[in-house]
C-alpha cells in the first residue's frame, strides 16, 4: 500500500489592489495647476491627512476610464471632459468574444510597502470641486510651483500612492 502524498497547506495569496488616479490640469492666469485635496479616512489612520489627487479602486469589469470619471466625480464633483491617451485605445476581441484592451496611461505607480498599483491618468474637467466629501475635503487648484516645493521639500504631506507620479508630472511643468 503506497502512502498517500502530503500536500502543502493552501495559504491565501496576498495580492495588490488596481486603483485610478487621475491628474486635473488646467491653465488659470497663464500658470499651470492641478487639483489636490486632503485625503480623509477614518478607515486610514496612516495616511488620513495627507495631500493627495483624485482616485480610487477599479470595480470589477469596470472601464478603467470611467472608473476616473466616476471617482472624480465622487470625490470632488467635477466632470472630466479630457482623458489623454483616451483615444489611442485599441480593443483586441477574440473568438470568444471576450474583449483585451490596449490602454496608455501617463504611468503605472506601485506602493512598496502597501497592497496598491495604479493607472495614472492626466485629465481635463468642469465644474467646482467641492470642498467636503465622505472620502476627501478641502480641494483646490495649486500651481505647480508650490506643489512642487511640497513634493520636494516635505513628501511626508503627500499620500504615497501619488508621489511618484506627481515628481514625474511636476518635471514636465
Amino acid at each position: 500500500m503506497s502512502k498517500a502524498r502530503e500536500l502543502p497547506l493552501l495559504r491565501a495569496e496576498a495580492l495588490y489592489i488596481p486603483f485610478v488616479g487621475v491628474i486635473i490640469q488646467r491653465m488659470n492666469n497663464g500658470k499651470k495647476e492641478i487639483l489636490i485635496q486632503t485625503r480623509q479616512k477614518s478607515s486610514d489612520g496612516v495616511y488620513s491627512g495627507t495631500i493627495e489627487i483624485p482616485g480610487g479602486k477599479l470595480r470589477a469589469f469596470e472601464d478603467v476610464y470611467e472608473t476616473a470619471r466616476r471617482e472624480v466625480l465622487e470625490e470632488c464633483g467635477l466632470e472630466i471632459t479630457f482623458i489623454d491617451g483616451e483615444k489611442k485605445r485599441v480593443d483586441y476581441p477574440n473568438t470568444n468574444a471576450d474583449v483585451s484592451s490596449l490602454i496608455e496611461p501617463f504611468c503605472v505607480t506601485q506602493m512598496q510597502q502597501g497592497p496598491f498599483v495604479g493607472l495614472i491618468f492626466l485629465c481635463e474637467a468642469r465644474g467646482e470641486p467641492l470642498q467636503v466629501t465622505e472620502e476627501t475635503c478641502n480641494a483646490r487648484w495649486i500651481d505647480c510651483e508650490e506643489l512642487k516645493l511640497i513634493v520636494n521639500n516635505s513628501p511626508e504631506r503627500m499620500y504615497t500612492a501619488f508621489l511618484a507620479p506627481l515628481k514625474k508630472y511636476l518635471k514636465m511643468c
